[in-house]
Order: C-alpha cells, then sequence, then structure tokens
C-alpha cells in the first residue's frame, strides 16, 4: 500500500536523493552541474541547499521510494528575493509574500511507476501541509508537457523563464484558498 510522509530518516532521504539522480542524470542526461544542483556521481545523488529547509515527501510502497517531491517556504529560503523575482511572487501574491507563500518543487516518479496517480497524491500532500501551515501561494516552475497536470489540480500558467542548462520553463501559481482544481 502507497503511504505519502516526509523523509525524515537518512536513508529515506538517501533514497530521495538516488531518485532525483536516477531521474536526472540517468534518465534525462543531464550529467554535468546545473544551475540548482551538482550531481555526485561517486553515490549517485543529487542533494541541494534547497533540502535543507523544505518539507521533502516520499511516496513509499513496501519501504521502497515510489516518488518524492519538495516543498519550501518563501520565508525561510536565503535567496527569497531571486525566488521572488524568478516567480514573480509580489506581483501575484501580493503582501501574502513572503509570510504565507511556497515553492514546490522536484515533484519526482521513476519512469516504471509513472501514470499510476503517485504524482498527484505527492501534491495533495504537500497542499495539505501548506493549508496547515497558513500558505496561501505556492508556485512551481515546469516543463511543457507538465502543463495540463497542474492545471487540472488548480494551478495557473503566469509566465515562463530560461534555464541556461535546461531551456524553458513555465511559471504556475496556486492560490490555495481559492482553488477550484
Amino acid at each position: 500500500m502507497l503511504e505519502i510522509r516526509l523523509a525524515q530518516t537518512p536513508e529515506e532521504r538517501e533514497q530521495v536523493f538516488k531518485l532525483r539522480y536516477q531521474i536526472h542524470v540517468e534518465e534525462l542526461g543531464w550529467v554535468d552541474k546545473c544551475e540548482n544542483y551538482e550531481p555526485n556521481h561517486e553515490t549517485k545523488t543529487i542533494e541541494e541547499p534547497l533540502d535543507r529547509t523544505g518539507y521533502i515527501f516520499g511516496a513509499f510502497e513496501d519501504g521502497e521510494l515510489a516518488g518524492t517531491i519538495r516543498i519550501n517556504y518563501a520565508k525561510n529560503l536565503e535567496d527569497s528575493e531571486e525566488y521572488a523575482k524568478l516567480y514573480k511572487m509580489r506581483e501575484y501574491a501580493g503582501d501574502a509574500h513572503p509570510l504565507f507563500t511556497s515553492i514546490t518543487s522536484r515533484l519526482m516518479v521513476p519512469h516504471h511507476l509513472r501514470g499510476k496517480r503517485i504524482g498527484l497524491k505527492l501534491m495533495q500532500a504537500g497542499y495539505k501541509q501548506q493549508l496547515v501551515d497558513g500558505i496561501k501561494f505556492d508556485f512551481i516552475d515546469c516543463e511543457n508537457h507538465m502543463v495540463p497536470f497542474f492545471e487540472k489540480i488548480g494551478y495557473q500558467l503566469i509566465g515562463s523563464f530560461e534555464y541556461e542548462v535546461y531551456g524553458n520553463y513555465n511559471i504556475m501559481v496556486l492560490d490555495l484558498l481559492n482553488s477550484s482544481g
């Protein structure tokens, strides 16, 4: 049975970091140091500075990781101004930023498990945590093929930007208190 919970133990977090490597490096071929992370090819992991302040959820089935997602609250970010500009947080959240805004990232499900609603269940777990913590607006960036998924759960497309390494990414926002998703 699938269980969604915070990845809190060192072993669970290690599974998350290995899954990121598996998807980013082995599946997508992003081998070199990228803008937000540097793959550790020796341990086959990707751990990022945002992991220190984020909620990292894991979808576990029989003790094995079946997916992951990370949520960071803007008020806890070291580079909050950089993220505020990138995601247009002040423009869309107004006075709710930075105390009541968040960024969801690293939604990942292994290739062989996609299409089984694991990503949706991870998003729902994050949404519940955000509501408990008083978050009003959540921001994400995603590739074009993910836009319909996020729109179905209430996110709105608000712009795009260019990652030097990855190419064009879309910026989306979810108004958690007025979502129709």
